[in-house]
């Protein structure tokens, strides 16, 4: 038998390689990067807006940070798409040319998008339950309030938008691109703000927030 010479035990294991999509906040965002023009791009405004926010915060402490960066980015791979999509449909062409290799891949995108909505209720939630200041507290649930419906209607724009391509029905795509335009605004909005609320509430709190909800400002 082959004696180990102790230092392979002791490396590491291979890192698998980074897909192309990657969620690793390691993105090249840019802060002091203009904004992209709400009206010709206003998904990816809606984006950066939240990344903005999220930016403001020290990451590796905060899981609610994590899931609101990670909805922004996955809400941009999802612009690109239907940019890409739109492009194909005026040239008449089938062959789909964009990050998302079919609307299966858009359809789990909504699905993770939605999970990780609900991650960020169920932080704001327990941040809320220690919170003595009410003021705080309503605030931090109206913000959230309307998280939940707008994940719901996301599911459902995503199987609409899927049964469209199926048929290419170029009508109704482009209303669900329209409902998609609208919802990811809503939705990365009433995320913002509740990142916004879950900070306020958390320098109230009565205990001390838990060790994966700490709100560092970056300096």
């Amino acid at each position: 038998s082959t004696q180990s010479t102790g230092e392979e035990d002791d490396a590491p294991p291979a890192r698998p390689p980074k897909p192309e999509d990657s969620d690793d906040e390691d993105d090249n965002f840019d802060i002091s990067a203009p904004a992209p023009d709400p009206v010709e791009a206003p998904i990816e405004h809606a984006a950066f807006q939240l990344r903005k926010e999220t930016a403001r915060f020290v990451e590796e402490d905060n899981d609610m940070i994590t899931a609101a960066r990670k909805i922004a980015q996955k809400f941009q791979q999802m612009a690109k798409y239907t940019k890409g999509r739109r492009e194909i449909l005026e040239m008449g062409a089938t062959e789909e040319k964009s990050d998302f290799s079919s609307m299966t891949d858009m359809i789990n995108t909504c699905k993770e998008i939605i999970a990780l909505t609900k991650n960020i209720q169920k932080h704001a939630t327990m941040i809320s339950k220690n919170c003595p200041d009410k003021r705080l507290v309503l605030s931090l649930a109206n913000s959230m309030e309307p998280m939940g419906m707008l994940a719901q209607q996301l599911n459902i724009i995503a199987s609409v938008k899927a049964a469209a391509c199926g048929k290419y029905n170029e009508a109704a795509e482009v209303e669900a691109d329209e409902m998609l335009t609208i919802n990811a605004q809503n939705l990365m909005k009433s995320v913002r703000d509740t990142v916004r609320a879950s900070e306020s509430c958390s320098v109230k709190m009565l205990s001390k927030p838990a060790a994966n909800l700490q709100f560092k400002r970056r300096r």
